[in-house]
């Protein structure tokens, strides 16, 4: 990968190469994650972590802001999930502690999907806010409780202007995907939803970057280096 832009000469770069999957990286996951989510993790098949997943968790464990550039299947979507299932818990009062922006109803299914399966052993409630069903019954949903609200921006400013989206308690802003969620008539919508949280950590994971990512990241985040996973995963035998 090879991209410019004004936030890359301002901050240190950390690149990487993607070696795949190695069996003794499973001592790692011990270290860096809680026995229960471990545990769940080998029940699934997880005997060891890419290596995005081994330089995020501990960073995002530490609450620090991450820019992350990855190719698909490095594990950015997995790292999202682990991360807020690690700092999370379980369930808290009635507002959003986790909020997750992806570009389209199918990400957010995806996502919701792998919070069901490796998040199973805690009782976070996880709502979508996407245009695929009235938004009356999402704002509901998320108004009587909700940990963790996944959803497109469109859908979120909506339910977010109609004051059912309380951002105040928000601990990880989450983006997936991020050359397809913030772009130039998107960017402004991802900021004002950005400004809700008193206090947040965040986490851009994106295939590429971009100048509306480099944008976002220049007005929100304090971003000291950006990860970059090179080349395509190798999965080892």
């Amino acid at each position: 990968m090879d991209w410019s832009g004004r936030m890359i000469q301002n901050y240190r770069r950390l690149r990487l190469v993607n070696y795949g999957l190695k069996q003794e990286d499973f001592k790692i996951m011990n270290k860096i994650l809680d026995s229960q989510l471990v545990e769940v993790l080998n029940q699934n098949g997880f005997t060891s972590l890419f290596e995005l997943e081994k330089i995020c968790m501990p960073k995002i464990k530490s609450g620090h802001d991450l820019l992350c550039v990855a190719g698909n299947g490095c594990g950015k979507t997995v790292s999202i999930v682990l991360g807020v299932l690690q700092r999370l818990k379980k369930s808290l009062n009635d507002t959003p502690r986790a909020l997750i922006i992806v570009p389209d109803i199918a990400r957010a299914t995806e996502m919701k999907n792998e919070f069901t399966r490796l998040g199973c052993y805690t009782d976070l409630r996880v709502h979508l806010a996407c245009e695929n069903e009235k938004i009356d019954d999402q704002k509901d949903r998320i108004y009587m409780g909700s940990d963790v609200v996944i959803g497109t921006t469109k859908r979120l400013n909506q339910i977010y202007t109609l004051y059912a989206l309380d951002l105040s308690g928000v601990k990880i802003f989450a983006i997936d995907d991020a050359e397809d969620v913030v772009k130039s008539m998107s960017l402004s919508q991802v900021i004002r939803l950005s400004q809700g949280p008193t206090k947040t950590q965040f986490l851009v994971f994106a295939g590429k970057m971009t100048e509306w990512v480099e944008r976002f990241a220049e007005k929100t985040m304090n971003v000291q280096e950006v990860i970059e996973i090179d080349d395509d995963p190798i999965i080892e035998d």
